[in-house]
């Protein structure tokens, strides 16, 4: 799920440059911004949306050009499978 150049990607500025040059082969610009929103608001063991929101903002404030409603989506639906993972893991 995690494209291999956002793995590498050692800063956020790094990351910007690569959705702005208009993703990899296999993910578009929002998929990424979707995956490094998703993997920061995980890193801060969060799982609200407001946190997503933050991440993205961030992005932007950083000059990262992508459909803010499509990399919402992306990273809204990764974030209710890995929830829905951990309430199925605790037997809930």
């Amino acid at each position: 799920m995690i494209p291999e150049a956002l793995k590498q990607a050692k800063s956020i500025e790094e990351v910007v440059q690569i959705i702005d040059s208009g993703g990899t082969e296999s993910s578009s610009p929002e998929e990424l911004a979707a995956a490094y929103a998703y993997l920061q608001t995980m890193k801060k063991e969060s799982t609200d949306k407001e946190e997503l929101q933050v991440e993205f903002r961030r992005l932007m404030e950083e000059g990262a050009m992508f459909d803010y409603a499509l990399a919402l989506e992306y990273a809204e639906a990764w974030l209710i499978d890995a929830l829905n993972k951990a309430t199925a893991s605790q037997g809930l």
